[in-house]
C-alpha cells in the first residue's frame, strides 16, 4: 500500500457475533479497516462520529430494524443492507442490497470499488 492512501473505514452491523468476526478476519489489511458491531446504538453514535466510507447493515437486529439504523446514520457514507429475507425491499437510503448468504469476495469488490467511487467524487 502506498504511504499516502488512507485505509477505506468499513463499518458492519450485524447482531450475530460470529458473521462479525468473520467479516472483519477476511477482509480486513492494510486497505481495508474494519469496525464491526453487534449493537446497534453502538454502531449509530460510532458511525456519526467517524464517518466511514462503507457500511453493511443487516436488515434483521436486536432493537431496531436495518432501515432505522440507516436512516440514523447522517452522513454521506454508502449504506449497503444485508438481508437472508426476499421480501424484504431496499429503502432509498441504501445504495445496495446483498443477500445472504454472501460471498467475502464479492464484498471486498463492492467495498473497493465503492471507496474508488467516494474519492473520486
Amino acid at each position: 500500500m502506498d504511504d499516502n492512501k488512507v485505509p477505506i473505514k468499513v463499518v458492519y452491523i450485524d447482531d450475530e457475533e460470529l458473521l462479525c468476526q468473520i467479516f472483519k478476519e477476511y477482509l480486513h489489511s492494510t486497505d481495508i479497516n474494519i469496525t464491526t458491531f453487534t449493537d446497534e446504538l453502538s454502531a449509530i453514535t460510532y458511525c456519526n462520529e467517524t464517518n466511514p466510507d462503507i457500511i453493511f447493515i443487516d436488515y434483521r437486529l436486536t432493537q431496531l430494524n436495518g432501515v432505522d439504523v440507516a436512516k440514523a446514520i447522517v452522513n454521506d457514507a454508502i449504506k449497503v443492507l444485508i438481508t437472508g429475507e426476499l421480501d424484504v425491499a431496499m429503502d432509498h437510503c441504501f445504495s445496495d442490497k446483498i443477500q445472504k448468504p454472501y460471498r467475502l469476495a464479492a464484498i471486498k469488490s463492492l467495498i473497493i470499488d465503492a471507496a474508488s467511487y467516494r474519492k473520486a467524487l
